[in-house]
Parts: structure tokens; sequence; C-alpha cells
């Protein structure tokens, strides 16, 4: 393929911006560690480098600390990123006792709190950068009609809290439209008529494409009686079937690659990466076995793979909403 005949694909990276701590322990609340947040401006000065614009979903932990809120503001004054507002409700005011599992997902708190919450947040990002934020993502992702349409209320345009085929006991993403898209209020699953505020899920798939085909497969094979018998476990082993998320702290560099080429010859044309602040916190908890270099590694990886064969278009969420998204009926 010519450079003439290139697809031409943008890529979205997106940052949860937030605390350190072990996942394993309880939810902090007070007196957050946000030391990663040192290490973010040579993350964006790796991003420079490459062009890719990210956008940094910040929490209350980390605007709320004077060293990391100034840290950060001197990254947005580069303008070659965006903040958004990350709503962890653990760390977040106002505080209802100590956060336990379920209450640890905002689709799992009552709509008034999450209004409390989430005013605190966006009055204290306003405060720190000098404007509202406009894109939004929850903690421990998932997304339902009512946050959403509180979200437009507050004068968000952009959600990003769609994890495409992953479900937890709080909430299931399983069968979420994969692409960007106008979320329908009543399912936000699925595209609908409103037009206040735009989902732009990350990008996740397996390693063959007609995702959603795979994934009903896929969900076949891990019920009961199957499951008992570890064919997933098989298919992923032997490369007939894999579950892919896009992140370089859940994926492999191989993987990624296979899930991108895939994802494009499924018909997607916005690639969206993301990953936590804290892994780049040497020695910090990173998924798979990971490390701070190998994040870095894994993300250059899949940019000069995506730069090769497509012809790409680094964008922050805003960006592309402005560019691509506001031209569409559907």
């Amino acid at each position: 393929m010519n450079n003439n005949q290139k697809q031409k694909i943008q890529l979205i990276v997106s940052v949860d911006t937030e605390e350190e701590w072990d996942w394993s322990g309880p939810f902090p609340q007070d007196n957050c560690s946000v030391e990663n947040i040192k290490y973010l401006p040579e993350f964006q000065k790796f991003c420079d480098e490459l062009g890719i614009r990210p956008t940094y979903f910040v929490d209350y932990a980390v605007a709320g600390n004077p060293l990391a809120a100034n840290t950060l503001k001197r990254i947005a004054q580069g303008t070659n990123c965006e903040i958004g507002a990350h709503l962890h409700p653990w760390s977040n005011p106002p505080y209802r006792g100590v956060t336990k599992e379920h209450d640890s997902h905002v689709v799992n708190l009552p709509i008034a709190l999450v209004e409390q919450k989430l005013d605190a947040l966006t009055a204290l990002l306003t405060q720190v950068f000098g404007k509202q934020p406009r894109a939004f993502r929850t903690g421990r992702w998932g997304i339902n009609g009512q946050v959403l349409k509180l979200l437009a209320q507050k004068n968000y345009n952009i959600d990003s809290s769609v994890y495409p085929y992953y479900s937890t006991a709080a909430f299931s993403c399983d069968r979420a439209h994969e692409t960007p898209y106008w979320p329908n209020y009543s399912d936000p699953m699925e595209p609908g008529s409103q037009r206040d505020i735009f989902e732009v899920p990350i990008t996740a798939g397996f390693n063959r494409s007609g995702f959603r085909v795979w994934n009903r497969i896929h969900r076949f094979l891990s019920s009961p009686p199957w499951s008992r018998l570890k064919i997933v476990g098989v298919f992923w082993h032997t490369h007939l079937l894999r579950k892919i998320y896009l992140s370089p702290e859940l994926s492999k560099q191989g993987d990624m690659v296979h899930l991108v080429d895939k994802a494009i010859e499924s018909g997607h044309r916005q690639i969206h990466m993301f990953m936590h602040s804290s892994s780049l916190l040497p020695g910090a908890y990173c998924f798979e076995g990971q490390n701070n270099k190998a994040i870095l590694e894994g993300i250059l990886h899949v940019y000069n793979h995506l730069c090769h064969n497509y012809e790409v278009e680094c964008c922050t969420l805003s960006e592309f909403k402005e560019k691509f998204a506001d031209s569409k009926t559907s």
C-alpha cells in the first residue's frame, strides 16, 4: 500500500490521572498519595515528540494536591493536551463513610450524591485550570442514562466511560457500541437521537474482525457448561481467539497491534488507547506484570505500527468531537 492509499485513522490516548495505592487494599479517602504525577512532564514530552495529544482525566485527589495540580497546570499550558474530569467516589467529597466495592462505582451511587460529587470536582478543576472541563470518565468505568443526563446538564459534552466487551458485578459494557456515537439515554450502550453528549469508547475487541460476532462466541464459551472445559483459555493460548483491550498496562505489544488492525478492518476509524498515570511510577502496581518502561514501549510500538500502515491524526477527545462528531447525524 502506498502513501496515497493509506486509510486515515484518528488516534486518541487518554490517561486516568489519579492517586496511586494498592488496589488489593481499602479505597483511600484522605491524604492520597499522588507521587506518580511528577512523572507526567516526562510522559508529556514523550507524547510531544510523537505528536500524540493526550487527554488527562484528572480526579479530585490530584487536583486538590497543590504540587500535583501545579505540575499539571504547567503541562496544560503547552496546549498539546486536554484536561478532563475523572470521578473517583472514594476520594471525591462529599463523603458518606468508608467506600466499599459496590460504592466505588459511580453508577451504583444515588444520583443526588453523584451530582454533589460532580459539582465539587468540576468546581475544583475549573479553579485549578481556569476553565471547566468538557470530557468526563467515571472511576472504574460504566455509565447509565441518569449520569449522562447529569453530565449534559453540567455542561459536559463528551463521555468516555464505555469499556466495550467488559463486565463486572457492578455494570456491563458487554454489548456496548464499539465506535464513537451519540448514546441513547434509555440505553447508553446503543446510539440514540440526543445531541448533547457524545460517547467515545476505548478500543477493545478481538484478534479477529467482526467483534460482535466473536464476542457472542466468546461469551457462550465462557458460560457453563462450556466454561468448565476452559475452551476460552485454549483459544487464547493458541491465538485462535483473544479478547484484547487497547492498554499497554493490560496487553502485550503484539496483541495490541492485532487489535488495532482488526478494529480498522472491522470499520473503526478511531483508535482509543487508555492507561493510568500511576503506571508511570517506578515500582507501582501495573497489570500483567508490566512496568513503567514497558508502558512507554507499548505506546511507541502501537504508534509506529499505525504510522507505518495508516495515515494517522492524533487528537484530544474534544478535538476529535469538534472535527468529526459534530458533522455526523448518527
